[in-house]
């Protein structure tokens, strides 16, 4: 759509939505200019920030740093460092009745390979 169309577009909207203003009645009239000056009110009153508002400010912030903060210490961790041993495998290295495991690997190994055939 070019400029020129949304132009007359606009200016369509605009004098239609004049014409229905004026063949709203009074009481209809009062009631948007009420509403709507209630509404400029609270959006002028929620745009100060006022003193007791400062310490959510502040807290957001202090929070909204915080997540910052760790998000890029995930980022620059270095992936070596990500390598976990899970539990159940912490518990066999730790073990010594694992190095007959270990020492017996081939069996098991041949174990698996003969059941797999099977």
């Amino acid at each position: 759509m070019n400029q020129d169309n949304e132009d007359k577009l606009t200016g369509h909207i605009k004098q239609t939505l004049d014409d229905s203003v004026e063949s709203l009645d009074g009481n209809t009239l009062y009631m948007i200019r009420q509403i709507r000056a209630h509404a400029i009110d609270k959006a002028i009153g929620k745009a100060v920030p006022q003193k007791n508002n400062w310490t959510v400010i502040m807290t957001g912030a202090l929070a909204t740093a915080c997540v910052m903060i760790f998000a890029v210490m995930i980022l620059l961790k270095s992936p070596a460092s990500n390598q976990l041993i899970p539990l159940d495998d912490l518990d066999l290295i730790s073990s010594s009745e694992s190095l007959e495991l270990y020492e017996d690997l081939e069996f098991y190994e041949w174990l698996e390979d003969d059941v797999l055939q099977s």
